[in-house]
């Protein structure tokens, strides 16, 4: 014999009902018993007093400024970025190895129709397309300077063409 589905209704209402009540049950009984954590009731959980003065680093003495007059034998310093002298196949910045790389990167980025490409650090070169010509623009260690130089595809330095405008656009940029 089997159950219609209209007598199992009020079954299921049931069951579903206590399985409610048996969930919210646990909680409502531990309130109600002082089922409450033990560690907030203990003496050791009170907050930490700082003593005065320590809450903050102690500046006496960290910001010094010390009186500086000018001495008449020392040297003036300029701000002035370091000059480029002309060289036949590019030129020579008077500046270190690592930063003149860094500054042929900022300005090449800056030339209007410069595409650049990959840079690679240890080599210092920075491949570009300019006038649709693919080229590296080369950073070597030059004496005190640093020379500045474009390489064809083809590992051959080039000195005419659009690598000859673009370091003279260089040039002019870098001082």
């Amino acid at each position: 014999m089997t159950a219609s589905p209209s007598s199992l209704r009020p079954l299921l209402i049931a069951l579903v009902g206590v399985a409610l009540v048996s969930q919210s049950g646990c909680s409502w009984m531990r309130t109600k018993f002082g089922g409450g954590p033990k560690y907030q009731d203990s003496v050791q959980a009170q907050p930490l007093e700082v003593p005065p003065g320590l809450d903050v680093p102690s500046t006496a003495g960290s910001v010094v400024i010390p009186n500086v007059t000018p001495n008449p034998r020392t040297q003036t310093v300029t701000s002035a970025v370091p000059s480029a002298a002309v060289s036949s196949d590019g030129f020579v910045l008077a500046d270190t190895l690592e930063s003149s790389y860094r500054r042929v990167g900022v300005a090449l980025g800056k030339i209007s129709g410069v595409t650049m490409g990959e840079s690679a650090p240890l080599q210092h070169a920075h491949t570009i397309t300019y006038q649709g010509t693919p080229m590296q623009i080369r950073v070597e260690a030059s004496g005190t300077g640093s020379r500045v130089f474009a390489v064809g595809v083809d590992g051959q330095p080039m000195t005419s063409g659009a690598a000859t405008a673009l370091l003279g656009l260089l040039k002019a940029r870098l001082g």
